[in-house]
């Protein structure tokens, strides 16, 4: 337990040490800002007229302005869509950068298991992708109170933010197997280059009917709506998650790390 800790707080360290919380934040302020200006864009002609082209994308919005329901599911949305690729990103760069770097021996030779190592790694991983998702909720909720959009009340903040929950929590446990391809492409390339198809199938199956069985679309399912998804769409995602959570310690633990 006091190597896993200690672990925790070097990855930690590492983390906060670097510039990729600062970008990884403005990814994630950038979504809900940008929707809340198209959105206000769209309940004001006047400034629509004048922006031509991004006041016809604002329009498209206009749905979203609604109501209250209405704007946290777009909310759990944007979670389980961009939210993807900045926890992708998370995990790719917390398990992909020791084999960049050049440290990934330096960091075995410690007198600490490897498992705690990998361990250390996903819980911190895992943490600082549940900030971003509280981080893109909060600025969303003070963008449509500032907006006055109808319908609030305390019985639809608190379902919304139910949905918006269990949609960070499944997003982060089918983003774990990445953690698994960032350390079997010794980078960043395999992995997110394995993001942008999973996100590709995972509309192609939502459109043919079977995005309940498909573990990357059904984060997007649950924010439209818990009716779109069985029980087992939620244990295929959690048995997902502890595939690549094992796969990446079982990796890391007997890999030849030659490198």
């Amino acid at each position: 337990m006091r190597d896993l800790s200690a672990m925790i707080w070097i990855e930690t360290r590492k983390a906060l040490r670097s510039r990729m919380p600062w970008f990884t934040a403005a990814g994630a302020l950038v979504m809900p800002l940008g929707i809340a200006f198209l959105i206000f864009v769209a309940t004001h002609p006047e400034i629509s007229h004048k922006l031509g082209l991004v006041g016809a994308k604002a329009n498209l919005m206009t749905y979203a302005t609604t109501s209250w329901p209405m704007y946290l599911e777009l909310q759990g949305q944007m979670i389980a869509a961009g939210g993807f690729f900045l926890f992708c990103l998370i995990f790719c760069w917390v398990f992909g950068r020791e084999f960049t770097d050049g440290t990934l021996k330096d960091m075995l030779a410690v007198p600490v298991a490897r498992g705690s190592i990998v361990l250390a790694k996903f819980v911190v991983a895992a943490a600082w992708s549940a900030a971003l998702a509280a981080l893109i909720f909060i600025t969303g909720l003070v963008a449509g109170a500032l907006m006055g959009l109808p319908q609030a009340s305390a019985a639809v903040l608190l379902q919304g933010s139910l949905t918006v929950a269990v949609t960070t929590g499944l997003v982060i446990a089918v983003v774990l197997p990445f953690a698994f391809f960032a350390s079997v492409g010794r980078g960043y390339l395999l992995p997110l280059g394995l993001a942008i198809l999973a996100l590709m199938l995972a509309n192609l199956v939502m459109v043919l009917g079977w995005g309940e069985y498909f573990p990357w679309a059904v984060p997007g399912l649950h924010a439209q709506g818990k009716d779109y998804l069985s029980p087992i769409s939620y244990v295929i995602a959690v048995l997902t998650g502890a595939a690549g959570m094992r796969g990446t310690h079982l990796w890391w633990k007997y890999a030849d790390q030659n490198r």
